[in-house]
């Protein structure tokens, strides 16, 4: 008998944590379409700063990083957004199997009203679960690409 209670410890260990339900994406793909017609609506730089963690770092092209939602609070008053309408779709999310940490990834596009013109690209950002049951992303960044097929 001593010898079959390890085996069936693992056997119920193993059963239990097979039978764990993965997280369910749909709450932070959401989220990620909120804050982007936030971004329509508001302002690209309301947005960015209301689903901020307080940690955040925002990676730029061309750039050193902004680190810190006071950092990112600090440029973005000191700079104007009216000219830019950013808009995106996540395309895929995952979530940790401990509901606390997650992604989206997605493509996004930029409208430049002084220049008429628009840019594409993809980003992902890494959100965290805060101790409100808030989603905050932590980590952004994106790419340009070529305009993507399916809208030219």
């Amino acid at each position: 008998m001593k010898t079959i209670l390890p085996f069936l410890f693992a056997f119920i260990l193993v059963g239990c944590t097979s039978l764990q339900k993965k997280p369910d994406t749909a709450e932070l793909i959401s989220i990620d379409l909120e804050f982007s017609n936030m971004s329509v609506d508001k302002g690209l730089f309301t947005a960015f700063l209301h689903y901020a963690g307080d940690s955040v770092i925002k990676l730029r092209e061309g750039k050193f990083p902004i680190i810190g939602k006071n950092e990112m609070a600090l440029i973005y008053q000191s700079s104007s957004d009216s000219g830019l309408v950013l808009k995106w779709k996540p395309l895929r999310a995952e979530i940790s199997m401990s509901n606390d940490l997650g992604y989206t990834f997605g493509e996004w596009e930029l409208y430049l009203k002084e220049k008429d013109t628009t840019l594409y690209g993809n980003y992902v950002s890494i959100w965290k679960k805060q101790a409100d049951g808030s989603w905050k992303y932590i980590l952004d960044t994106g790419v340009n690409t070529p305009k993507p097929a399916a809208t030219q």
